[in-house]
């Protein structure tokens, strides 16, 4: 009995490791682990890319920055990856992960305060300190770089410890934006690329109250870059490519990036 209450527990442990991990990429298709905040952006550069590339796929597995840079560790099969910060590419880069030489910043974020669109004005950070907000969202800062920036934004402004009872800590950045879209919070700190929709869709119900001052926080620039283990380095370079050329650009611009600085 002891021995199969084993196997069964062995059994669950795989299945949920299975699971953690993207699908492997299927013959012509290549494989993206990206930041949560570059989801439409990614995917409409990805559709553009396939158009110039007949044959080929590329597949997206969206999610916090630090979570998908410890599957890549645990050996996920992954040809990309896009961070929203340096220091989870840096994780990889030490580890000799990397592809050499094609790491690059494709592209750059503004971190924004935002609201319920029926919530009382915030017109100053220090608006964060009142009775009116109870509750304030942003991404877990031990794997969300989102969280990461406005941890520093917020400590430069001394606000953090006195905030630090109010905070909902996210999975991810979107996370964070959906709790502040069904008012489950009174305000939330996002990329200002979060809040971007393309022309003719339905204003979100949330606002940005304000943009952080940039000197606040480290640069949000995004790197991206093939990883050593690629079975399509080729085409995932390729793609990198794509994103620093003006087509490229011109996808993410529509998105709420900025040219990487």
């Amino acid at each position: 009995m002891p021995r199969l209450k084993s196997l069964a527990v062995m059994l669950v442990l795989s299945l949920a490791a299975a699971l953690a991990f993207p699908p492997p990429a299927q013959a012509g298709e290549f494989l993206v682990s990206a930041a949560a905040s570059l989801r439409e952006a990614l995917q409409e550069a990805g559709q553009a890319f396939q158009a110039q590339h007949p044959g080929t796929r590329v597949a997206f597995n969206f999610g916090a920055s630090g979570a998908l840079a410890s599957q890549i560790e645990q050996g996920a099969p992954v040809d990309v990856f896009a961070s929203a910060n340096q220091e989870h590419m840096e994780r990889l880069n030490r580890q000799g992960l990397l592809l050499p030489q094609t790491r690059r910043d494709f592209t750059a974020n503004a971190l924004v305060l935002i609201q319920p669109g029926d919530g009382a004005a915030l017109s100053q950070p220090q608006d964060l300190l009142s009775p009116q907000v109870r509750r304030l969202a942003l991404g877990d800062p031990a794997t969300v770089p989102a969280g990461q920036y406005a941890k520093q934004a917020l400590t430069s402004l001394q606000l953090w410890e006195a905030l630090r009872p109010k905070l909902v800590l996210a999975a991810d950045v979107r996370q964070v934006r959906e709790y502040v879209l069904r008012g489950e919070v009174e305000a939330g700190l996002v990329f200002a690329s979060d809040m971007a929709r393309k022309p003719g869709a339905e204003p979100p119900r949330a606002r940005v109250a304000l943009t952080l001052a940039p000197g606040l926080h480290a640069p949000i620039l995004y790197p991206a870059a093939v990883l050593k283990g690629s079975r399509q380095p080729q085409k995932a370079t390729a793609f990198l490519d794509f994103l620093v050329s003006p087509p490229g650009q011109a996808i993410l611009a529509r998105w709420g990036f900025q040219a990487p600085r």
